[in-house]
């Protein structure tokens, strides 16, 4: 992987908050990594950093999703979806091989209907979307040690 040093996590809605989410990473992340939690719909230009998109990591869960779609770009060291919304227009990216998606699309519902769609985007540009059965609470804590584990 390529060296992070700096990785943006937007959160979901309700329940996932910064604090919730906080709860869902692995506890060396903090002192490896500078780690910054944001509520979703929190613009990149307000995040007070000098980001160098080289070494930095944009993650979203949820509704977070979408700003991490909004962000996109090949020049982020890595791209993070986790069971993220998703919307339409952000299926004509460019994705590549820096991005790294999983999602159950069961919870989902009648909701969310492009999902399946964008992680067929993300692969066709050689990035992963994986398909997992999981919660959609209980996939950020796998998420994190599937891709920050030890």
């Amino acid at each position: 992987m390529t060296l992070i040093k700096t990785i943006i996590i937007w959160c979901g809605m309700y329940y996932a908050t910064p604090q919730w989410m906080e709860q869902q990473i692995p506890e060396h992340l903090r002192y490896r990594y500078e780690v910054h939690m944001v509520p979703y719909g929190t613009p990149l230009s307000k995040i007070k950093l000098k980001i160098d998109p080289k070494t930095t990591a944009l993650i979203g869960f949820s509704a977070g999703g979408l700003d991490v779609f909004k962000n996109y770009s090949p020049d982020y060291a890595f791209i993070g979806l986790i069971d993220p919304s998703t919307n339409y227009r952000y299926n004509q990216l460019k994705y590549t091989n820096n991005v790294h998606m999983l999602y159950d699309i069961s919870n989902w519902g009648n909701i969310n209907k492009n999902l399946s769609i964008a992680a067929d985007a993300v692969t066709r540009g050689g990035g992963e979307a994986i398909h997992i059965d999981m919660g959609h609470s209980e996939i950020p804590k796998y998420f994190f040690a599937k891709y920050f584990g030890i």
